[in-house]
């Protein structure tokens, strides 16, 4: 143990005294037996605490005070003179195994003591790095996204003013690849707003502002919105809403959002002549809570990937060669979003039968249920 020198002396001075009262208390009684295994004590105490060395000289010490008391005690008895010098080694002997085993089960110990408080502080430092690190990266992320979106806005406003006519009459051939670039212009501002929407989700800090909605007015509006690119890919898209279904308390934009990358996923990975529903209806099974649903008939999940389908950064395999791979993180997104106010998120799929990604909203009229800030 570490020890200041002045405590070491005085553990060891102690040591030593209580080996003497223990032979004190021996030859007063004069019961040979009895007495024997208290001679350990201050052994085991000065292997334990103080290290070999002091250990085994205690336990030459316990030995020469068994040798006394057994010369003075039954010295008389034996019948040979040198016994009580046999009894003195033996008890030496069994003194000194004890305390060199006591002393390397303390050293040890307290090595792997050590070795334990070295490794903590070591996964403390490496804990405080890496938090660092994600704070750069984050921050870096951020602020790369935030000035990508200035000369974005600029590139799409001016691509909508060309499609729109507005700088002169186009020909066919350039109104469709105009057409095309503003598509990805969309994209890309899609993908920028994911990376800042993850930054605050790892932070926290992402923004919802519940109100009262209408899960079929959202719903109508995105259908309305994602048909054409639907029927672009062949793809059916309908809508599947209960009757007399309640508000919810949601962020409309969330909601918004979620259902964009739900949808934006169903029909990247559903074939030509697929199906990609949208269903709403009271959860049974959860009262004040309504389920919505985004079903495909695309190529499914395997059970492995649908473990981790809602993690950072995770991509699906088997997107046609046409639609964009993305960065992984709408699904992502949607789980925060959806956790976010009070709901929940899971997936439901069968490999080459499809795909249902479910998730629930608190009804507006239940205010046990309340939004996570």
């Amino acid at each position: 143990m570490l020890w200041s020198p002045l405590l070491r002396t005085l553990a060891f001075a102690g040591a030593v005294a209580l080996t003497g009262l223990v032979g004190l208390a021996d030859y007063l009684t004069g019961v040979e037996i009895s007495f024997s295994i208290f001679y350990l004590i201050p052994v085991s105490l000065a292997a334990w605490l103080l290290g070999r060395f002091h250990g085994l000289v205690v336990a030459l010490a316990g030995a020469t005070v068994w040798f006394i008391n057994d010369s003075l005690l039954g010295g008389q008895e034996y019948s040979h003179g040198l016994i009580p010098y046999w009894n003195a080694l033996a008890r030496l002997a069994v003194f000194s195994l004890v305390s060199v085993i006591l002393a390397q089960l303390s050293a040890s110990l307290q090595r792997e003591r050590q070795a334990s408080q070295e490794l903590a502080l070591s996964y403390a430092a490496l804990d405080g790095l890496r938090k660092q690190q994600l704070l750069i990266k984050d921050q870096l992320l951020s602020n790369v996204s935030r000035e990508l979106r200035t000369p974005l806005a600029a590139v799409h406003r001016f691509l909508t003013l060309l499609t729109d006519g507005l700088a002169g009459e186009l020909e066919p051939q350039q109104r469709e690849n105009l057409a095309l670039a503003l598509q990805h212009v969309d994209q890309l501002a899609r993908m920028i707003q994911d990376l800042l929407d993850a930054t605050r989700a790892d932070a926290g800090k992402l923004e919802i502002e519940p109100r009262r909605v209408l899960v079929e007015e959202i719903t109508a509006e995105m259908i309305r919105t994602q048909r054409p690119r639907a029927d672009e890919l062949g793809i059916a898209l309908e809508a599947e809403i209960s009757e007399d279904l309640p508000a919810v308390l949601a962020d409309p934009a969330r909601v918004r959002q979620i259902l964009f990358n739900l949808l934006d996923n169903a029909l990247k990975f559903t074939p030509k002549e697929g199906r990609v529903t949208i269903r709403a209806r009271l959860r049974e099974t959860e009262p004040g809570f309504v389920c919505i649903a985004v079903s495909d008939t695309g190529r499914g999940i395997h059970p492995e990937a649908q473990v981790e389908i809602f993690q950072r950064l995770h991509q699906g395999q088997g997107a046609s060669a046409t639609s964009r791979q993305g960065l992984g993180l709408g699904l992502y997104i949607a789980r925060e979003l959806v956790t976010r106010q009070g709901g929940r998120i899971w997936v439901e799929s069968q490999t080459g039968r499809g795909s249902t990604f479910s998730f629930t909203l608190p009804v507006a009229d239940a205010p046990e249920h309340t939004p996570r800030p």
